[in-house]
């Protein structure tokens, strides 16, 4: 039995939709005079971890405040030019995340006038910030070799730093931070006053099991960036465990140490969202402090420990000192 052509234009319409929405990135449309975006795709929204109405609002609506401004203008250009002169466009410009955070996309797409008469832009976008940082990191490590001119000295040296960094956050990993800890305690005073505390990422199991976990990665390289930011760069900071971190902080008072795991709590206090679903993290932390709670690296990280249990226990988001009751 023929179908009508009503049936034939709903297949179709299905087909499209399950098609747009296990492509490889995300489709938009927008106005080619005013920018105005007329349809995104699920796919798009994906890629940004929100809904449609937050992407419209936090854009205002409009394709251009989506390029990072300092690329704005070259690439409005670009993509007007291929647009005139060839059929398909293609370029590859920076973004700013709904974190604030950049990203770089590849827009693949091209100008169509529609029967109204009103024109638009159809673009794919993906994302290809993985392969643009791992090209740049490429590229700083070969200017660096030039500038050495001593090839396998810079080599075995970024092989060794890979060695010692956590991949996904670029702080150290738990090995390093054992390595540093245990090496700076060997060499100090028993006058001296330093601090080990161990975070945990509250409710972070809730993120991978609602958001994803590809949202649940970038999660935790916002944890790590937040706890980089929020102590001295002479302490050392790392990634111990899947949403477990430690700090080691060098020469510091209890007051100081205090104010900073403070500051870390209320940083820290953050929701998220996708597809309309959110899920609020924060922290919990054990502070150890040497030589109180401890001389050697193993006494300090299992004092530590405990007082992050005790953090949790009475309701996270907090501190909590070893060698207090």
């Amino acid at each position: 039995m023929a179908l009508s052509l009503q049936q034939q234009l709903t297949d179709a319409k299905r087909k499209l939709d399950i098609l747009m929405e296990n492509m490889p990135g995300g489709f938009m449309t927008y106005d080619a005079t005013n920018g105005k975006f007329v349809e995104l795709s699920k796919g798009l929204l994906a890629i940004f971890g929100c809904e449609e109405e937050r992407f419209r609002e936090h854009f205002y609506n409009t394709f251009d405040m989506l390029i990072y401004k300092e690329e704005r203008k070259k690439v409005l250009e670009l993509i007007s030019y291929q647009a005139e002169h060839q059929t398909n466009i293609h370029v590859n410009f920076k973004i700013k995340g709904m974190l604030d955070d950049v990203m770089y996309v590849e827009y693949r797409g091209r100008k169509v006038r529609e029967s109204s008469g009103q024109v638009l832009y159809y673009a794919v976008l993906t994302d290809v910030t993985e392969q643009v940082l791992v090209q740049q990191e490429m590229a700083r490590i070969n200017e660096e070799l030039y500038k050495r001119n001593a090839a396998g000295e810079a080599r075995q040296e970024e092989m060794q730093k890979r060695i010692r960094m956590d991949a996904m956050t670029g702080i150290y990993n738990k090995s390093t931070m054992q390595k540093v800890i245990q090496e700076y305690l060997a060499e100090s005073s028993p006058d001296s006053l330093h601090a080990v505390m161990m975070i945990d990422t509250d409710n972070f199991k809730n993120v991978n099991d609602t958001l994803g976990h590809l949202f649940g990665d970038e999660v935790i390289k916002f944890v790590a960036r937040t706890i980089k930011n929020t102590f001295r760069d002479s302490d050392y900071v790392g990634r111990v465990g899947g949403d477990e971190f430690m700090v080691f902080m060098k020469n510091t008072t209890k007051e100081v140490t205090e104010q900073r795991a403070q500051a870390l709590n209320e940083q820290m206090c953050r929701k998220f969202e996708k597809d309309g679903k959110s899920i609020a993290i924060s922290c919990s932390i054990g502070i150890a402090f040497y030589p109180k709670d401890g001389v050697d690296y193993v006494s300090l990280t299992a004092n530590a420990d405990d007082a992050l249990y005790r953090a949790k226990e009475k309701g996270k988001n907090r501190y909590v000192i070893a060698s207090r009751n």
